[in-house]
């Protein structure tokens, strides 16, 4: 594995956490657990900012517009991270929680995750 020159950039952790079915003991009856599939992987986040004019505006000058975040994480390219997931990023004394929202852009040195604010599991 080639590492990318943009793990010296990565100076966050995350953990990576997916809900499985498991079987109850006492009632014999399928419930979700949350288990956590990675711990402390080095990673980064990015934040980008768009601003998307709000339809049905035509005036010129006139700066009605909304403004949407795109998030991406990036991590180890041999790292598998399910639809989904939960993401528990480490940065900066703060913890962020996300989910991850899709198929990975996976490159040799890293892969590259879009992700959302974490609701709930699916």
């Amino acid at each position: 594995m080639v590492k990318s020159p943009l793990t010296r950039l990565w100076r966050d952790q995350c953990d990576i956490w997916v809900r499985e079915p498991v079987i109850c003991a006492q009632s014999g009856r399928t419930v979700f657990e949350e288990r956590k599939l990675y711990a402390d992987l080095p990673c980064r986040v990015s934040f980008r900012l768009s601003f998307e004019t709000v339809s049905g505006v035509r005036q010129v000058g006139v700066g009605a517009s909304t403004a949407a975040q795109a998030v991406k994480l990036f991590v180890q390219p041999d790292i598998v991270v399910p639809a989904g997931s939960k993401i528990v990023v480490k940065r900066r004394g703060h913890e962020l929680v996300f989910a991850n929202t899709g198929m990975p852009a996976v490159f040799e040195g890293h892969q590259e995750l879009r992700m959302e604010r974490f609701e709930r599991f699916i």
